[in-house]
């Protein structure tokens, strides 16, 4: 199983990060509202991220080596409801299929699970997107059959969720294949989530 590492996301990732999103294979399903297109846009991106920890936390993904391969991330953390939404990219196309956003969904289900106690964690995607459906089934996510298909932003999504209890229950929480755990200062400059 792949180990990935997620610290938090920092300006200086713009970079990268603009390299991930400006490439036609990884932006077709990213449904960008806004594409970005400069580096200032990117910048600006992750200093909304940044300025919000009430409401969002942002995270860059490193495989084993410590490469750079993707981003994720949970935002809209509602804490009336304790619920939050998810989002992943692993923006290098040579890593896909090798198990990373599996083992990235994972640590940050824990992360939204054990450090905010969210109550569940949606997600949305492409229903075309199918190496993302499995990839956030393997991680629990269960399809919301009586939403499928629903539209957001002019587009069809797949909406998909997991509860505590089943990630609970369904022993996801138990699996650390991984290696993964929460750092203690997770929120911190420079610390990450996950083993390696």
């Amino acid at each position: 199983m792949a180990r990935v590492k997620l610290r938090p996301i920092r300006i200086e990732d713009a970079e990268v990060c603009l390299r991930w999103v400006s490439n036609p294979e990884v932006a077709r399903f990213l449904g960008l509202v806004n594409p970005v297109h400069t580096i200032e846009q990117e910048r600006s991106w992750i200093a909304n991220i940044l300025a919000d920890k009430q409401h969002q936390r942002g995270f860059i993904i490193q495989n084993e080596r410590g490469v750079s391969i993707g981003t994720c991330g949970l935002r809209g953390i509602d804490y009336e409801r304790n619920t939050a939404l998810l989002g992943i990219m692993i923006g290098d196309p040579r890593q896909w299929d090798r198990g990373y956003g599996t083992a990235a969904t994972r640590a940050l289900l824990k992360y939204g699970f054990e450090h905010f106690e969210l109550r569940e964690i949606q997600l949305s995607c492409h229903p075309e997107n199918e190496r993302a459906i499995r990839c956030y089934q393997k991680a629990g996510l269960r399809i919301c059959p009586a939403e499928f298909g629903q539209r957001t932003r002019g587009r069809k999504d797949v909406r998909m969720t997991i509860s505590c209890d089943d990630w609970k229950r369904d022993g996801v929480a138990a699996e650390e294949p991984t290696g993964q755990r929460i750092g203690k200062h997770a929120d911190k400059e420079g610390s990450k989530i996950g083993g390696g």
